[in-house]
């Protein structure tokens, strides 16, 4: 089921006629498989059906939050708001600017890569987040070659490329320190915390169709080694 909040090539022509074609070929070869963006979102849009106050962390132009369908609350918190849609705050995860068992449910996609201090971000959430809510987290596997070959390309070149095929500014593009980057780092989550899932998802180019077959080389080989998948989506349930 695809869900509602979509995955941004859906607005580009172009992009869009690439992802209907790598679609395609990914279901005449891996009926199975999903793509990452549909993992969380599907995910997401199920909790959020019997939540009732949401809480996006690392939320950027919060557009998740503000198409999110369910919660009587849905709020945003980044340390850099760039004209944010629906309701966001300004402020740190490691400092979060809510009080004690605010949310039952959170969302934190592609944040946990750029945390210098994970433990202190866990902590937070744990502290604004209601007994039995869940942490739904998406984010790269340091232990990928697709994700090890990526951080070799040094900043300047992750810039270039970012601004080149994805459209990023520059001061989108935050260091990456992948200091909680394992999969077994969140199939043991931190203390207060209960691993109800942890889902292991290859990567494929859908933005080319050379860069499709290459990177469907590595769905292929990563089927007999899960753990060398390149994104890691988890959930864990507060307790």
């Amino acid at each position: 089921m695809a869900g509602a909040i979509q995955h941004p090539d859906h607005g580009d022509a172009y992009l869009g006629k690439q992802l209907a074609w790598a679609t395609q070929k990914l279901q005449s070869r891996d009926p199975s498989y999903r793509f990452k963006w549909d993992i969380y979102f599907d995910r997401l849009e199920e909790l959020a059906r019997s939540s009732q106050r949401f809480l996006d962390a690392g939320c950027g132009d919060n557009k998740t939050a503000s198409e999110l369908n369910g919660p009587e609350l849905c709020v945003g918190v980044d340390i850099v708001l760039k004209q944010p849609l629906g309701t966001a705050v300004r402020g740190t995860l490691e400092h979060l600017p809510f009080r004690n068992e605010t949310f039952d449910l959170v969302g934190c996609r592609y944040v946990a890569e750029h945390l210098s201090d994970p433990e202190t971000v866990w902590r937070e959430l744990h502290r604004v987040m209601q007994p039995g809510g869940r942490v739904l987290i998406q984010t790269v596997n340091a232990q990928s070659l697709l994700i090890k070959l990526s951080r070799r390309l040094g900043g300047r070149l992750r810039r270039l490329i970012s601004r080149k095929r994805y459209a990023r500014r520059d001061q989108d593009v935050f260091p990456v320190v992948d200091r909680f980057n394992a999969p077994d780092l969140y199939r043991q989550p931190p203390t207060g915390f209960r691993c109800v899932s942890v889902i292991m998802t290859q990567d494929v180019d859908t933005q080319s169709r050379l860069g499709f077959y290459l990177t469907y080389l590595l769905v292929r080989w990563t089927q007999r080694r899960p753990d060398r998948r390149s994104t890691i989506t988890a959930e864990w349930e507060r307790i």
